[in-house]
């Protein structure tokens, strides 16, 4: 399967980089200039934003026609590798940050560095503009993001002798005070992903743990057996085999979480906060008992951002008005509107500075709860990071760690075992990824993939 990736990959870019046959931005008979623009999953709620942010930009480029594309999540990886092939790559892509690592990688998209209006740093937050940034270039643009707040039911803590003020503000206490709450209430304090979708891989890094070093000739190696890996995985499987997290945890995604926080089976889960609305509906038992705090962190004090990014597909025969269009679209004006239209947040700080995103006024009600989820999770995005390493090989390397977690879990395989497995493939994995690139003359891939930033100011020392 990862074999027909990469070559599936290699077809996009070769189709890309050749511009066969006639690509988006040929004009028309008027003599505009044609841009086309792929989106993920914006109709038809948000037909009338895109209509009037195509309408605002073409007026300040007067010459210029967008054509918009929506496409479902499933289907834009599959979308850009068949219209490529044909020569009709779009000129501008939203994509998800767990998808543009393959492409951009393997040299699908423009560097934007001299082709952008503006100086990216002054306008983008740098934890979520560094998944922008390959070996040196910046191949997207941040659009919306989302991070975690934690969710407690004030009620179930109760039972088992805890406060939202005295729960635990970092996943190792988290999971000391698990084993206790499971004893005293027969329900789980908390849970999340580790076998499938798994989590384990980001909640490391949050640690400041690395995943990859750089061995003798420069290349990336796995740390997957390094000592401190191995008992930071091993102190979750335990605490599984403990039954201190449900069997969900190695078995289903992310999910299970609100399922389980929604009939009042878990007692705090660390989620979005537009999921706060959705429990409202659902379950407004569970809502009117819950307390929103910040997000859990690992000991570097910094939570994880989701991001959505916006690129110039290498394919695109107007790269500056393309890049002027990915700038638009994630400009800070732009990124209010939507703001405003939907509970996500901005990846701009002029736009987090907006009232908007302020602690409700009145600290009771159900309006005010969920204002007061998406004002803390604003406020964590100014210390975030996006944990997600911008390496080609990152889904199979992901992938691979999770299924050795869950035979870890599952099938009692000893975790120094698993994590050895892990390591061997990882290993193999980069190897064949590097023997590629040296064939198509790229460099190889560098540790600057892997997000290392440093503890958050007032924790352990931090300074950023």
């Amino acid at each position: 399967m990862a074999r027909q990736g990469r070559t599936s990959v290699l077809a996009l870019v070769c189709a890309l980089v050749c511009g066969i046959l006639c690509a988006p931005g040929c004009g028309r008979d008027d003599g505009k200039t044609e841009l086309e623009l792929w989106t993920l999953a914006l109709r038809p709620a948000f037909n009338e934003y895109m209509a009037e942010r195509i309408e605002a930009f073409e007026r300040e480029h007067p010459g210029v026609r967008v054509r918009w594309v929506d496409l479902p999540f499933e289907a834009v990886d599959r979308k850009l590798i068949a219209t490529a092939a044909a020569g009709r790559a779009p000129d501008v892509v939203n994509m998800s940050d767990r998808s543009f690592a393959r492409f951009a990688a393997a040299g699908a998209f423009a560097d934007l560095e001299g082709l952008l209006p503006g100086d990216p740093t002054e306008v983008y937050l740098e934890g979520a503009l560094r998944i922008g940034r390959i070996e040196g270039r910046l191949l997207a643009l941040p659009w919306y993001l989302t991070t975690q707040t934690l969710l407690v039911n004030t009620d179930l803590l109760a039972r088992g002798g805890l406060t939202p003020e005295t729960l635990g503000e970092d996943w190792a206490t988290l999971r000391e005070q698990a084993g206790p709450f499971r004893e005293t209430t027969g329900r789980f304090l908390f849970s999340i992903p580790l076998g499938h979708e798994s989590d384990i891989a980001m909640m490391m890094l949050q640690e400041g743990l690395p995943l990859l070093r750089v061995d003798a000739g420069g290349r990336l190696e796995p740390a997957l057996t390094d000592p401190e890996a191995v008992a930071f995985v091993a102190d979750w499987i335990e605490a599984y085999r403990r039954g201190d997290l449900p069997r969900q945890s190695a078995t289903d995604g992310h999910a299970h979480l609100i399922e389980m926080f929604q009939t009042g089976r878990l007692a705090a889960i660390n989620t979005g906060a537009n999921f706060l609305g959705r429990i409202q509906t659902e379950a407004p038992s569970v809502f009117e008992v819950t307390e929103v705090k910040p997000a859990v962190t690992g000991s570097l004090g910094r939570a994880h951002i989701a991001t959505m990014v916006v690129s110039v597909t290498n394919a695109s025969k107007h790269p500056e008005l393309a890049a002027a269009l990915a700038w638009h679209l994630t400009g800070p004006e732009s990124q209010l509107a939507l703001c405003r239209k939907a509970t996500v947040l901005p990846s701009t700080p002029e736009v987090l500075d907006d009232p908007l995103f302020d602690p409700p006024a009145e600290a009771e009600g159900a309006q005010a709860r969920i204002a007061l989820a998406r004002s803390l999770a604003a406020e964590e995005l100014r210390h975030a990071v996006a944990f997600t390493p911008s390496l080609e090989t990152w889904p199979d390397l992901r992938r691979t760690l999770e299924d050795q977690i869950k035979r870890a879990m599952l099938d009692g395989v000893p975790v120094a075992e698993a994590m050895a497995r892990a390591d061997d493939r990882w290993r193999r994995i980069l190897r064949d990824a590097d023997e590629k690139r040296q064939r198509e003359g790229s460099p190889p891939a560098s540790i600057d993939a892997i997000p290392n930033p440093g503890p958050r100011a007032g924790i352990a020392g931090g300074s950023q």
